[in-house]
């Protein structure tokens, strides 16, 4: 392998571990997902944020500093921001299950 193949295998190994934590942290708190009005905050900073790639996966979105989906992370309550833009919601006044279909607006 070329250090170019080494070097982006060993970055999706790191995403792919990154999200299995992530998905870990999310199905011990019962798959809590954010608060409507979390959600809106969290999508308009990481819009904001010159570290979103906003046409990676399908438009859904990518940070590109944690590589994460940020379809998937804002709507996980026990994630935070990579940059420390936003924290994770402990104790959040909607408690629902996060719904695969619902577009990213």
């Amino acid at each position: 392998m070329t250090p170019r193949t080494v070097e982006m295998v060993a970055r999706r190994a790191e995403i792919l571990a990154r999200f299995g934590h992530a998905a870990h942290r999310f199905a011990r708190s019962g798959f809590v997902a954010t608060p409507p009005e979390a959600l809106a905050a969290r999508e308009a900073t990481c819009r904001a944020c010159d570290q979103w790639d906003a046409s990676a996966l399908n438009a859904t979105g990518r940070c590109r500093k944690c590589g994460c989906s940020t379809w998937a992370k804002l709507r996980m309550a026990t994630e935070t921001c990579p940059l420390g833009k936003w924290e994770s919601i402990s104790s959040p006044s909607v408690s629902s299950v996060v719904n695969p279909s619902e577009p990213l607006q």
